[in-house]
């Protein structure tokens, strides 16, 4: 073996060598900036849960421990499919309990104008306004910005209300008793007790407006679908004769789909008029279209929500979480959350497309949620509940921490800073707008 080749293979060794050292020492670096987003993971997990479970009469710090735990959370690259349920829930009990009203137990996103249980909201096309209906026969219209402010008192009466929808213009409602038919009242007019613009005295299971037309659709006692409106009034026989919770008729107006006491979902159009079992039949509580027409949501009362693929007509998804009865869903305009509402007195938001993020829990309803929906701008959620209060939560994350520091007056101290954090960040302002 020549000099040559000696001095060949001792280079190559060498390069070998160095790439291995080099190769180790990139594995070594990736090793230590994951063990630093895990430990970083787990203090915003327990500052989280530190700042939820500390009394609320320690307002700022419980305040300032989430928005630090927030801020951790935001620069952290670590996967967020479960810190940001935690995250969320200390936010949002630290600001229930700045501002809070001890003496009326009032936080800032609760109302309560209706006398016995909400069970029903709805938004028209004006996104800042929406209306509730409740047992005490009230429908009330609210300004979203103003939730503070009083309502405006639409209807009142000695009916045990159902539902209520409004009309594609938002001219209209449309307010189903359990007892007395369906009665209309303008949304704009401030009426008298009692009085309303028309009345269908036919007892009904469910009602609905059909989208961008002055025609509703009913299900009477027989059974027999009603189609109505001005010079219109039309029957449809259905083969299926079981009991109807609720009614969804697409945009189109085409389509209806029908869920029922037996747990059978119905869709009826021009052509056809067929039955979907759906695997464990419970009744079917609510019903919604994603605002890209491509799925169905169904509330059951097992628990969980059936997502209904529209275009491939079978199952895409159960959603199972809650304890009781889903009592009303609702999809966020993006296509992208799925809202639903239960008897276990919880509200979750859950991703549509990936099952493996845990659901936003909202929790602090003390009774049976009936009803829920998003806000048009997908940032809030409105809730009413058994317990006679609406609540409307914001769920940006960012406004929430940002409510803090227009709240609080001051900052952590370092000893606070030691025993919430620690030394794994090195001491900072969690509000720099303040002053000290």
């Amino acid at each position: 073996m020549t000099i040559r080749t000696l001095s060949f293979l001792f280079l190559l060794l060498s390069s070998l060598t160095l790439q291995a050292q080099v190769q180790d020492s990139s594995y070594i670096d990736e090793l230590k900036e994951e063990i630093s987003i895990l430990k970083t993971t787990e203090l915003i997990q327990s500052m989280s849960q530190r700042s939820e479970i500390m009394p609320s009469y320690h307002t700022e710090l419980k305040a300032l421990i989430a928005k630090q735990a927030y801020d951790f959370w935001v620069e952290n690259e670590g996967e967020k499919y479960v810190s940001h349920k935690n995250v969320y829930a200390a936010l949002y009990y630290a600001n229930k309990y700045l501002n809070y009203d001890s003496t009326t137990f009032q936080s800032y996103n609760q109302v309560m104008a209706h006398s016995e249980s909400v069970v029903s909201l709805k938004f028209g096309p004006d996104s800042s306004t929406f209306y509730s209906a409740g047992s005490d026969g009230r429908v009330l219209k609210w300004n979203l910005n103003d939730i503070k402010g009083i309502p405006t008192v639409l209807y009142q009466g000695d009916h045990l209300i159902k539902s209520i929808d409004v009309s594609h213009d938002g001219q209209i409602l449309m307010i189903t008793s359990k007892s007395d038919g369906i009665f209309f009242v303008k949304t704009k007019d401030i009426l008298s007790e009692g009085e309303t613009i028309s009345h269908d005295p036919e007892l009904v299971q469910n009602a609905t407006f059909f989208p961008n037309e002055y025609k509703y659709l009913t299900v009477n006692q027989s059974g027999q679908i009603r189609i109505k409106g001005f010079n219109v009034d039309s029957t449809l026989n259905r083969s299926n004769n079981q009991a109807v919770n609720t009614i969804m008729i697409d945009e189109s107006g085409k389509e209806v789909f029908l869920g029922g006491k037996k747990g059978q979902l119905e869709i009826i159009n021009d052509r056809s008029d067929s039955s979907y079992f759906i695997p464990e039949l419970f009744a079917i509580n609510a019903l919604a279209i994603s605002p890209d027409k491509k799925l169905l949501a169904i509330g059951r009362e097992k628990g969980d929500a059936v997502l209904y693929d529209l275009e491939k007509k079978k199952i895409k998804r159960i959603i199972s979480g809650h304890q009781s009865a889903v009592t009303d869903v609702d999809f966020s305009n993006d296509n992208q959350h799925l809202l639903t509402a239960s008897r276990d007195a919880t509200t979750r938001i859950w991703d549509i497309n990936n099952s493996r993020v845990m659901p936003l829990i909202l929790d602090d309803h003390e009774d049976w949620v009936f009803c829920a929906k998003f806000t048009p701008d997908g940032k809030r959620v409105v809730t009413g509940s058994k317990d006679k209060h609406i609540r409307v939560w914001t769920i940006d994350f960012e406004q929430l921490a940002d409510r803090i520091c227009q709240l609080v007056d001051r900052n952590l101290t370092a000893d606070e800073w030691d025993e919430y954090v620690g030394d794994t960040f090195s001491y900072q302002e969690t509000c720099p707008n303040i002053e000290n």
